[in-house]
């Protein structure tokens, strides 16, 4: 062979072999990438700075700056902020695509949300808060490859941004309150347990590269590429069989997708790569088992959430309940999977109120909230919540149904027509003869089979004509047989009597 052809075959044999490495890192290439929020406030700018500076330039995370300005006023961030890293850093134009290893800074008098990768800009309301804005976007848009950090500020903004991203499936971060300027947004996160790591901001920045690494994270849109899939479902099984055996709950017929970026998540914390590893570690640590049964019940809640339910409640089903009803006949209302009581104490204010406005205070109420985590049913009993329940509370409701220590609690005579206790409604016995079940934003996180059992347990328990209360999200699937919409958009319905073939 000539030296000429001798090159030429060594060329094309470097090209091909070039060829396919650029092939195997396109095929191996994420589709997908965390994203980080960081929400900063007063007194953030060092932390904020020392944060990026303990970051490498190739984390394969993309960085969300959401911070408070005044009306008008300019920002220098950007500038200020590319002296502490070397990656690129962006003022958000509106339609930006984020990239991972850039940093992304919003520009005044903006909040701003993501979907599909893109930033969405929206004029900046008085009442709204940047922060939670972002950050629930941000947990809808990236379930467990979401992550938000909390640093120094006043108020609570960032709390229920922290809590939404935990409910998908996230990891939270806020600063170490002792290390803050202005520690009420970390703290404010803190009282709520929104966050799982609190650290000063040299070691979160560390910390939060060894999460970014993590296979579990790297790997959330590949689950179909995981290998060994049968032995992790195994291994997914066993877990389930562990809390079953120690808390009571079977998860086994709770959304996959939901109980798999729980599990993940908890490996993540505990910087376990491999199921099997974590199943042992579960066996051997009945904290962690407490942690992750804990983990595993999160869901989002909040005082008169999806508040146009509650103008239907007003206007067109509390008025039914009064219609022929005797003051000592009482109203009851069943709120199973009521988590720390928010839901109960939204429908037992707007029922006083409405009580009040139609003369009828001396009408009985008995409302019932359910839940299989004791600890919630606990937190509910003491209604006692954090001051970042102002966003979704009027001043009007604050003073008139709550009084403040420190936190806010829910006045005695409203905690006196409510009763918490322990309950599973996938298998212990349900309430009876009860006249509206609020069941909200809880069939979301069961498989069809479940629902399927559930729902007509549901129509079970309520008297002739009552009234059954659903997400905005969810239906009563086939059952239109049991149950009818009072509205066309339904989500409140009224119990059918069951036809019998």
């Amino acid at each position: 062979m000539s030296k000429r052809a001798k090159g030429e075959k060594e060329a094309k044999t470097e090209t091909s072999i070039a060829d396919i490495e650029v092939k195997v890192k396109e095929a191996t290439k994420s589709t997908s990438f965390p994203i980080v929020g960081i929400g900063v406030s007063a007194g953030s700018l060092i932390a904020l700075k020392t944060l990026l500076e303990n970051l490498p330039m190739d984390t394969g995370l993309a960085f969300v700056i959401i911070h408070h300005l005044a009306p008008g006023q300019v920002s220098m961030l950007t500038e200020i902020l590319s002296r502490s890293t070397q990656m690129p850093i962006h003022k958000v134009k509106d339609g930006v695509i984020v990239e991972p290893n850039n940093v992304y800074v919003i520009p005044p008098d903006s909040s701003m949300t993501i979907i599909n990768d893109t930033l969405k800009l929206h004029p900046r309301g008085h009442e709204l808060k940047p922060i939670d804005a972002f950050l629930t976007s941000l947990a809808v848009e990236r379930k467990v490859q979401a992550i938000g950090i909390i640093l120094s500020g006043t108020g609570a903004d960032g709390t229920e941004g922290l809590k939404s991203i935990k409910a998908e499936g996230g990891i939270t971060f806020v600063q170490d309150p002792e290390t803050a300027q202005y520690p009420g947004m970390p703290n404010s996160a803190i009282v709520v347990d929104s966050a799982y790591f609190i650290l000063p901001p040299d070691k979160l920045g560390r910390e939060l590269v060894r999460v970014a690494r993590h296979p579990q994270i790297i790997r959330e849109l590949k689950a179909a590429e995981e290998p060994k899939i049968a032995t992790r479902k195994e291994n997914i099984k066993t877990i389930f069989t562990l809390l079953k055996a120690t808390f009571g709950v079977d998860f086994s017929h709770y959304k996959a997708s939901t109980t798999n970026r729980r599990i993940s998540r908890r490996m993540v914390i505990n910087q376990i790569d491999d199921f099997k590893h974590y199943t042992d570690f579960l066996r051997a640590n009945p904290r962690e088992l407490q942690a992750l049964f804990d983990d595993m019940l999160i869901g989002v809640t909040s005082f008169f959430r999806e508040p146009p339910t509650f103008e239907i409640l007003k206007e067109r089903v509390y008025p039914e309940l009064i219609k022929t009803r005797t003051p000592e006949a009482p109203i009851r209302i069943w709120v199973p999977g009521c988590s720390t009581g928010e839901e109960v104490y939204s429908i037992a204010i707007t029922i006083q109120e409405f009580l009040e406005e139609r003369n009828r205070l001396d009408q009985t109420v008995q409302i019932f909230g359910t839940d299989v985590n004791e600890r919630n049913i606990e937190r509910a009993r003491q209604g006692i919540y954090a001051r970042n329940i102002e966003t979704y509370v009027s001043e009007r409701r604050l003073r008139k149904y709550f009084t403040v220590n420190g936190n806010y609690q829910i006045s005695k005579s409203i905690r006196d027509i409510c009763v918490f206790a322990k309950q599973d409604i996938t298998k212990d016995p349900p309430l009876s003869n009860l006249d509206v079940i609020c069941f909200r934003n809880v069939l979301i996180y069961f498989d069809s089979t479940l629902q399927e059992k559930i729902i007509p347990i549901l129509h079970y328990t309520l008297k002739s004509n009552g009234f059954l209360i659903l997400g905005e999200s969810e239906s009563v699937g086939k059952f239109t047989d049991l149950f009818s919409p009072i509205e066309k958009k339904g989500v409140i319905f009224v119990k059918k009597r069951k036809s019998f073939p």
